[in-house]
């Protein structure tokens, strides 16, 4: 029942934000035009869209039409409901990232217990990158579902690593996840090298492996495919994908999304503070062998307490990527890490209680828990107020310079 009221508060939120009127972003825009061009003349318009892209080098700095996956179910989302505007992009967003708050709850279920289930899926819920990338026609709420799609796989594919029905949907998500954007590289990458890692060093399969990365290359040899019949010769494909690997957002990038590294968990701590703690408790118990975390993990049961560690490695690269590569620090490149991320919190928040509920009496353990789940629910009001106050300013992305200046007034 509490998982069910959490998943219709958080589709509640997000499509409430719908009819909000919004100050378009330049990507949006893009997205937009390219959609109506798929909608109104189907995919004979991708040659022109991936010529009008190479023509000139000033485009160079927006989306690609290799990004074809979203652009996709934008088009279908126009020709379906007649409308030719951002708001049928903002629709499809909507729906994946209504879609990722049940996948991440389903996750929890499976692999870590019920109550993880309910604070992961509360934290997604309220997060403020996911509210926001669910309300604009950016790309990227489909691009973090099928980011937690790959998670999920992952955890089933480590838990059962002989099924092998699992591999197929894996290699097919994650080239539908590079289709989408080019980071899809970065979280199919680290989904792939967790597998990797179960075949060679707890399967001793390395024909397992072998046929992995074999399988791997086809996948993103396809995608070369698929980019190059849609763009019409080998070498447009190519030049357009280079140039959107190397784009970097330009100066305004350099200006709004950049910064010394310990900014990027600054805005963490800013969009959300009780989250970003408990995920870094979270991240402990999943990673760091020490005395009192091992006292700490002989507390609870979780179903496969292999998939906190896909968790945390799944975050702690996106992490590092936004942190390391210059011009990235904003909440829409780290979508495909915040199911996993809100996991950690959840797995945080659950082992925290479990640790001080041992040393209370039953009575007190009980009011540990309702003081608990009242912190969550202040959590999630403070979150959502943030929220509220960054669409407030109108401002057209999710980067830090932009949270910093809002939530510092």
């Amino acid at each position: 029942m509490a998982l069910a009221l959490v998943i219709a508060v958080g589709v509640l939120l997000r499509v409430i934000g719908l009819e909000g009127a919004r100050t378009l972003s330049p990507d949006e825009y893009i997205y937009t035009q390219c959609a109506i061009r798929i909608a109104d003349h189907g995919l004979g318009a991708m040659p022109g869209l991936f010529a009008d892209y190479e023509s000139d080098r000033a485009n160079w700095i927006f989306p690609c039409p290799s990004r074809f996956g979203h652009v996709l179910l934008f088009a279908a989302a126009m020709k379906i409901s007649g409308v030719r505007d951002p708001s049928a992009g903002a629709a499809v967003s909507c729906l994946f990232s209504s879609l990722s708050l049940v996948l991440v709850m389903w996750i929890g279920l499976r692999f870590f217990n019920p109550w993880i289930a309910l604070a992961a899926g509360t934290f997604l819920a309220f997060s403020v990158g996911e509210l926001g990338m669910a309300q604009r026609a950016w790309q990227d709420a489909t691009f973090s579902f099928l980011g937690l799609l790959l998670v999920y796989l992952t955890c089933e594919i480590a838990r059962r690593p002989r099924r092998v029905l699992w591999y197929p949907a894996f290699l097919a998500v994650g080239a539908y996840s590079v289709l989408t954007k080019e980071s899809g590289v970065l979280s199919y990458g680290l989904c792939a090298a967790w597998v990797l890692g179960v075949l060679l060093w707890r399967e001793r399969s390395w024909r397992g492996a072998v046929l992995l990365a074999l399988g791997g290359l086809a996948s993103l040899a396809g995608c070369l495919l698929v980019w190059s019949l849609l763009a019409g010769g080998w070498s447009t494909a190519l030049s357009a994908v280079n140039h959107s690997f190397h784009s970097g957002g330009g100066a305004w990038a350099a200006q709004y999304c950049s910064g010394p590294w310990y900014q990027f968990f600054y805005m963490l701590w800013l969009v959300g503070p009780a989250t970003a703690a408990l995920a870094l408790a979270g991240t402990a118990v999943a990673v760091l062998p020490c005395p009192l975390l091992g006292r700490l993990k002989g507390t609870v049961e979780l179903a496969d307490p292999r998939a906190a560690g896909v968790a945390a490695f799944v975050t702690l690269g996106f992490f590092a990527f936004s942190t390391l590569v210059p011009n990235f620090q904003y909440l829409r490149i780290i979508g495909p890490a915040d199911g996993p991320y809100c996991l950690l919190a959840g797995l945080g928040l659950w082992y925290l209680f479990s640790l001080a509920r041992g040393f209370l009496p039953e009575s007190g353990g009980r009011a540990l828990f309702v003081l608990a789940a009242v912190g969550v629910v202040i959590a999630a009001v403070r979150d959502y107020h943030a929220f509220r106050l960054l669409i407030g300013s109108r401002m057209q992305d999710l980067a830090v310079r932009f949270i910093r200046q809002v939530m510092q007034r």
